[in-house]
């Protein structure tokens, strides 16, 4: 049985830090065509969990607000691009411009230790 994590948003509000952050994971070129951009990140169970920006939406049907919670699907694969890990999964591909305090970036490094892909 999978170890039950918990995980509060206090509220969106986000602190300078974490603006700059996203502000400098905007402005960087990437690889790939992005998805979303995700702050306070933490992976749960091979997904990545955390707080959305610039959501690209695949339809109207579905659109994530900026400051909104959003979870991938399962992760395929994470690479770094210069100063930001990116993430692939089978609806898109999300840049981590921060980890949730605490314990985001640990859960982080555990998955990439782990190796579990599809």
């Amino acid at each position: 049985m999978p170890e039950i994590i918990e995980v509060e948003f206090h509220s969106k509000y986000l602190s300078d830090f974490q603006l700059s952050r996203l502000v400098q994971a905007s402005l960087q070129k990437y690889t790939v065509a992005i998805t979303a951009f995700i702050s306070d990140v933490v992976i749960i169970e091979d997904r990545c969990l955390g707080v959305s920006f610039d959501h690209f939406p695949h339809d109207n049907a579905y659109q994530t607000a900026n400051g909104g919670i959003i979870r991938t699907e399962k992760i395929w694969r994470a690479w770094k691009e210069r100063r930001f890990w990116l993430l692939e999964s089978q609806d898109g591909n999300y840049v981590i411009a921060s980890f949730k305090r605490d314990f985001g970036r640990r859960s982080f490094l555990d998955f990439l230790r782990s190796g579990e892909r599809i």
